[in-house]
């Protein structure tokens, strides 16, 4: 991702998404995983918690990578999608 893009990226994730903290499926999927984490944990050793937190924390980066790669691709559609307005 070039700095512009990275720039876009950062304005649009601080400013423009907002409205999925409002989104009461997006809270409810929140509090769904913090149920669902507490269950896996519950009989699980420190060093267990560990490496389920670091697998945790690696879905979310591929996750966030992936969503990098949806808004460079929409960022390339906006171009098409003007020809045709």
């Amino acid at each position: 991702m070039n700095d512009l893009v990275k720039c876009l990226y950062e304005f649009t994730m601080e400013k423009r998404m907002g409205s999925v903290y409002q989104d009461p499926e997006y809270d409810e999927m929140a509090g769904s995983i913090e149920t669902q984490i507490e269950k896996v944990q519950k009989d699980m050793t420190e060093e267990q918690k560990l490496e389920l937190r670091l697998l945790l924390e690696r879905i979310s980066a591929q996750a966030s990578i992936t969503n990098e790669h949806l808004f460079q691709a929409a960022l390339g559609l906006a171009p098409e999608l003007n020809v045709l307005a």
